[in-house]
């Protein structure tokens, strides 16, 4: 029986993680939850914002995709950023109204060459 694939997957190709010849971008996932009771000011807030005004807020962290769930008051985004502290200050703008998670992840070529410099 042949394998079906799935429908519900989106596969996000990212081409440019290299910043320069050898220097391997340092790759984020950021997942945010509205409190309930500041959703409304945070919609506010963000629906005002111009992509000038995006850029300025976050700094030297590249946002490579950003997407929210708004009726599940979440979102979630990936990001490049040069140090974590980066990251922290962008998201520190959004304190009082969001809680946030980050992870670092890696991409399909970065994690098969790690194992396999584990591996001999």
């Amino acid at each position: 029986m042949a394998k079906s694939k799935p429908t519900n997957c989106i596969k996000v190709t990212i081409n440019f993680l290299k910043k320069s010849e050898g220097e391997i971008m340092a790759l984020y996932m950021i997942h945010w939850k509205l409190p309930r009771d500041r959703k409304m000011e945070a919609f506010g807030n963000f629906s005002q914002m111009t992509v000038a005004d995006d850029e300025a807020d976050s700094g030297s962290v590249q946002q490579i995709g950003r997407w929210h769930d708004a009726a599940g008051e979440q979102g979630w985004a990936i990001c490049d950023s040069p140090t974590v502290t980066d990251l922290q200050a962008w998201l520190f703008n959004w304190g009082d109204l969001i809680s946030s998670t980050i992870t670092p992840v890696q991409d399909d070529a970065e994690l098969r060459s790690m194992i396999n410099s584990k591996q001999g």
